[in-house]
């Protein structure tokens, strides 16, 4: 939750007229947040008077919008007609009643999808943006941005899509006041795992990690995914096999319990204990072996010598085929979403009005995450074809539906 106090410029007098811009570029606010906003005025005896609180949700202006939506899900986008829309939404519903079904949680609020065509668009209402990035995740918001144009692949939506929503499902989950978050490990794990297509060759990679004595231990993944091409696949694959681990042994039941347990004010040790009847240190050891390590080899986070990593590098999801270049500073024609603009009038009978308006400003901020492009071992393209040993993760959403325009 953050506010935000804006000034608006009036000629006093019994009757004013005033305007303010939120200027949602330059503070970093996405489309699709969802804003509160109140009008204060203070007369020159001090007086105040304060209106009802407005809800409203932040809209780029320069795109007519279409919208489908239902009570758990919303989907916006402006290119590619009806079909893109559709085809997003019934990806992120699927997605959704697989994590609902299978866990046994039903989130509270609705989540939103905001899709931009191309990467000039998406870029555009940032001040600054690696030129990579193609999509972030606003958890606090239950919000993700994403670039899914009308030629989007289905592959490209089949999974970015279905790991985006497990992030924000993921947050809802288990986010407390009581507590920290769950480790990265078992985020980005359960985000990856609810990917539509096979991971066989992310877990032979794991496998083959653990024979040549390179697993990273569980207790240093932590925090953002940085480091070379190599050590972040590694980050990622591991955390996904902990999460298949976790799945396979103690069931999508037990993973709800775990999640549970966090929201309830556990820490990542109490959790562990509580549902898997383990110590962190024996979860640890137990999925080393059934990754087809010895037996008492575990690597301990004291005994793990990490490489040097070289600068830290933020790595949301990246477009197909995409590759990591240096920013370079540059102007930009498109204007950015003018924000949030008012008119009030005021009619004050006895006092002239002499101080300034506010506008006061209520938005909940969302945590950028780090997404990524799905890889696989030796330069293998992903597979499209879904792991005949994982539950089916496809179909269409049900529910009632609204569209409009």
């Amino acid at each position: 939750m953050s506010t935000s106090v804006l000034r608006a410029e009036f000629a006093p007098g019994t009757t004013v007229e005033a305007t303010v811009n939120w200027m949602t570029r330059e503070n970093g606010i996405p489309p699709g947040a969802p804003a509160t906003y109140a009008w204060r005025f203070q007369d020159r005896d001090g007086r105040v008077l304060m209106t009802e609180p407005v809800e409203y949700t932040v809209v780029d202006p320069r795109f007519e919008w279409s919208t489908l939506e239902d009570d758990r899900l919303a989907v916006w986008w402006y290119a590619g007609g009806d079909a893109l829309g559709r085809r997003v939404f019934d990806t992120a519903g699927t997605a959704l009643d697989n994590m609902s079904q299978a866990t046994r949680i039903q989130i509270p609020h609705q989540l939103q999808v905001v899709l931009y065509a191309n990467d000039e668009d998406f870029e555009s209402w940032h001040e600054r943006v690696e030129s990579w990035v193609a999509g972030q995740a606003y958890t606090e918001m239950s919000l993700t941005v994403q670039v899914v144009g009308p030629g989007g692949r289905d592959s490209w939506i089949r999974d970015v899509i279905p790991h985006e929503v497990a992030h924000l499902f993921f947050y809802q989950a288990t986010h407390t006041a009581l507590a920290a978050d769950p480790p990265s490990w078992l985020n980005e794990g359960f985000a990856t795992y609810q990917e539509f297509r096979s991971h066989d060759d992310e877990m032979d990679q794991v496998r083959w990690d653990v024979r040549q004595g390179e697993l990273i231990p569980l207790r240093l993944i932590s925090g953002s995914f940085t480091g070379d091409d190599d050590r972040i696949d590694r980050l990622y694959n591991e955390s996904l096999s902990a999460v298949t681990f976790l799945y396979e042994r103690w069931g999508a039941a037990g993973v709800g319990r775990l999640m549970e347990s966090y929201r309830q004010g556990h820490d990542t040790d109490e959790s562990l204990l509580e549902v898997t009847g383990l110590t962190f240190e024996e979860f640890q050891e137990a999925w080393w072996v059934w990754l087809d390590g010895p037996p008492g080899a575990y690597p301990t986070a004291l005994a793990y010598s990490a490489p040097t990593p070289r600068p830290t590098e933020i790595r949301p999801t990246l477009p197909p085929g995409a590759t990591v270049t240096a920013i370079v500073p540059r102007t930009r024609d498109v204007l950015a979403p003018a924000g949030a603009s008012a008119l009030i009038l005021a009619l004050c009978c006895a006092v002239w009005l002499a101080a300034l308006g506010a506008l006061s400003v209520s938005i909940r901020w969302l945590t950028r995450r780090n997404p990524r492009r799905p890889s696989s071992p030796a330069g293998s393209p992903p597979s499209d074809v879904r792991d005949s040993s994982t539950p089916d993760r496809t179909g269409s959403a049900a529910g009632p539906i609204a569209a409009r325009s």
